[in-house]
């Protein structure tokens, strides 16, 4: 999760919203992406469906990888989860909003997480902030006002 992290902080310094993804198989580093909707002019650029596309690229399948993610993942990416059949998923912060959308999760046979949740949350609700966005995700403490 720290590489994942360091992806989001430079995704954030380059003016994206701060989601960093890694893939590994076996330990190994297959991919590893931060946001770039922005800089690439592509609403689809999230930082998963970017490590999932560059570890097709290398693997031609990853099934048996694990992909490490800033945040849980939001309905696309879920789904573009489960249709690679990836098997396992770690993730940051939660987000009440996504969480209450999701529709595939239950098709992933292992999700974990919160991890490093504090630090992740904290970064996104950052650039959130300075967007003067208060709409896009509402984390745990929301969930309970």
């Amino acid at each position: 999760m720290t590489i994942a992290f360091a992806e989001a902080q430079e995704a954030f310094s380059r003016g994206e919203y701060p989601v960093g993804a890694v893939l590994l198989r076996d330990g190994e580093i297959i991919a590893k992406a931060g946001n770039r909707c922005v800089a690439d002019v592509d609403p689809t650029a999230h930082a998963e469906v970017l490590v999932i596309r560059e570890g097709y690229k290398k693997l031609r399948s990853v099934s048996d990888c694990t992909l490490y993610t800033t945040l849980f993942p939001c309905p696309m990416c879920e789904k573009t989860i489960v249709e690679v059949g990836i098997r396992r998923v770690v993730y940051g912060a939660t987000s009440f909003r996504w969480i209450r959308e999701h529709k595939y999760v239950h098709l992933v046979p292992e999700v974990e997480g919160p991890v490093m949740q504090t630090e992740c949350r904290d970064l996104f609700e950052r650039r959130l902030r300075e967007n003067g966005r208060k709409d896009i995700l509402d984390f745990e403490r929301q969930a309970r006002q």
